[in-house]
C-alpha cells in the first residue's frame, strides 16, 4: 500500500489499527518526514488550497485597483491609497478590516489586477474564472489540485459552499450539502429521508457488516489477478478505507457547523487540518455583490464582511495544526475571487454594471507576496504583462483567467500544460 494513501489525524482520531486494510499504512506512517519546525520548506504538492468565491461581481476599485488618479474611473469619496512595500490597496473608513488584513498578511499576499474574463454573463464568467473556459467538460482549478493528489485524502476536495465544475475529477469532489446530507450519510440518518421507510442498522449489526466487508475485500484483493480486476479491487479497498475513516470521525468533525460562512470556514479548515481534504471551496455572498445600484454602500459592506471573515480564517489557521507544517496557515493558500468586475463609472442609480476585468487575491506560503501583478490602462482595460517578471509591458501576455489558473496549478505542484494548453503561468508570482 502506497504511503500517500495514509489518512492521518493529528488528534488521534484515526483508528486505522482496527482496520485490516490500514495495517500497512501504519508502518508507512512511521517513516513519514518530520513535521513542524523540522520541515524546512514545502513543495507545491504539500500545499492545501482554500477557495473563497464572491459570486455577483465585485468592484476591484474599492480594494485592489489603485485608480485614484484615473479620471475615467469613479472612485469612492474619501478613499485613500495605502501600502505595505509594493502591495498597494484602496483604504476607506467604511471597511477597516481590509487594511487590517492586508497590513497583517502583506508579505504573503499578492493581487492579480486586470484579470480578463472575456464575458459579462454571470454563469459564463464563473465557469471561466474557475476553469479557464466555457467548456462543459473542463475541471476547475480546485478539482484538478485535489484530483492530482486524490489518493492522499479521504475527501480530496470538499465543496462546503459555492460552485464546483469537477469535470473528469468528479469522483474526488464532495459536497457537504446545505441540509446536513453528508452528516446524515455518515451517521446513517439518511435512511429516514427515503420515500420508502427504511430502518437503519443498529451499531452491532453495522459493526458485523463492516467487518465482513473488510474481510471480503482483503480476500478478493489477495486473489485478484493483474489487470482490471486488481485495479477494481484496489479502488474498492481505498473507498472502504475512506468510508471507515469518515465514520470514525463522524462525532469529532463539526459537520453541522456549515449554516453560516464562519461555520463553513470552520468545517473546511478542520477537514484540512485533519488531513482529510486538500482543497475546500466556500462562497461569500454578503449583501449581494451585483451592485447595479448603490454600488459604494453595498461594496463597502461586502468587503468589510469578507475581510473580517478572512481575518478569522487566518487566525484559525494559525491555531490549527497542519499535516506537513506546524500550523495550517503554513501550508494553506487562500484564493479569493469574484467572477467579474464592475464598470469604471457609476450609472444613473449610483451603481456599476458588469465589466470583463476583475481581480484575484492570493495569500499563503510559496507565494511571492508583497506586490501587485497586472493593472489597468487609462480606459480601465487590463494591461498585458511579462509572465516571467510580472511587469506590465505592451504586447505582452493577457492576464486572463486561465493564466491565473495555470499559476495556481504550478503553485500546487501540478504541471499546468496538461490542463491549460498554450498558457504560461506567471512564474513571478511563485517563490
Amino acid at each position: 500500500m502506497k504511503s500517500n494513501r495514509i489518512f492521518l489525524s493529528r488528534r488521534g482520531l484515526l483508528h486505522q489499527g482496527a482496520l485490516s486494510l490500514g495495517a500497512a499504512a501504519l508502518g508507512a506512517a512511521a517513516s513519514r518526514p518530520a513535521r513542524a519546525a523540522e520541515v524546512a520548506s514545502l513543495s507545491g504538492s504539500d500545499l492545501k488550497f482554500l477557495f473563497v468565491v464572491c459570486y455577483g461581481g465585485w468592484d476591484p476599485t474599492r480594494v485592489f485597483a489603485a485608480e485614484l488618479d484615473n479620471p475615467f474611473v469613479d472612485m469612492e469619496r474619501d478613499a485613500e491609497l495605502e501600502s505595505v512595500g509594493d502591495l498597494r490597496w484602496i483604504a476607506h473608513t467604511s471597511r477597516p478590516a481590509v487594511s487590517q488584513y492586508l497590513r497583517a498578511h502583506a508579505a504573503r499576499s499578492l493581487f492579480f489586477n486586470g484579470v480578463l474574463v472575456q464575458s459579462i454573463a454571470h454563469e459564463n464568467c464563473l465557469r471561466i474564472q474557475l476553469t479557464g473556459s466555457t467548456g462543459q467538460d473542463r475541471s476547475d482549478w480546485g478539482a484538478i489540485l485535489a484530483g492530482e493528489r486524490a489518493e492522499a485524502f479521504a475527501l480530496p476536495q470538499v465543496v462546503v459552499g459555492g460552485p464546483s465544475f469537477p469535470g473528469d475529477f468528479g469522483a474526488f469532489v464532495t459536497r457537504t450539502g446545505t441540509g446536513g446530507q453528508l452528516t446524515d450519510l455518515l451517521t446513517g440518518d439518511i435512511a429516514a429521508r427515503s420515500d420508502i421507510p427504511v430502518e437503519a442498522a443498529d451499531p452491532r449489526a453495522e459493526s458485523v457488516m463492516d467487518r465482513y466487508l473488510r474481510q471480503r475485500v482483503a480476500a478478493r484483493a489477495a486473489g485478484a489477478a493483474a489487470g482490471s480486476d486488481a485495479a477494481l479491487m484496489d479502488s474498492f479497498a481505498r473507498a472502504l478505507e475512506r468510508e471507515q475513516l469518515l465514520k470514525s470521525l463522524r462525532d469529532d468533525v463539526p459537520w453541522s457547523a456549515a449554516t453560516s460562512f464562519s461555520g463553513q470556514a470552520r468545517l473546511a479548515q478542520e477537514l484540512m487540518s485533519l488531513g482529510l481534504s486538500r482543497v475546500a471551496t466556500l462562497s461569500y455572498g454578503g449583501y449581494g455583490w451585483d451592485t447595479h445600484s448603490q454600488n459604494d454602500t453595498y461594496q463597502a459592506l461586502n468587503f468589510q464582511g469578507l475581510f473580517t471573515e478572512l481575518l478569522a480564517i487566518q487566525e484559525r489557521a494559525s491555531r490549527l495544526p497542519g499535516t506537513v507544517a506546524a500550523t495550517l496557515a503554513e501550508e494553506t493558500v487562500v484564493v479569493v475571487l469574484s467572477e467579474m468586475g464592475r464598470t469604471p463609472q457609476l450609472n444613473g442609480a449610483e451603481g456599476k454594471d458588469h465589466w470583463p476585468y476583475t481581480a484575484t487575491l492570493i495569500t499563503g506560503p510559496n507565494v511571492a507576496g508583497g506586490r501587485v501583478i497586472g493593472g489597468y490602462d487609462s480606459a480601465y482595460y487590463g494591461r498585458t504583462l511579462d509572465p516571467a517578471t510580472g511587469d506590465m509591458v505592451d504586447g505582452g501576455a493577457n492576464l486572463s483567467s486561465d493564466v491565473v489558473g495555470a499559476t495556481l496549478l504550478a503553485l500546487g505542484g501540478v504541471d499546468p500544460t496538461a490542463y491549460a494548453t498554450g498558457v504560461e503561468p506567471v512564474t513571478a508570482a511563485l517563490l
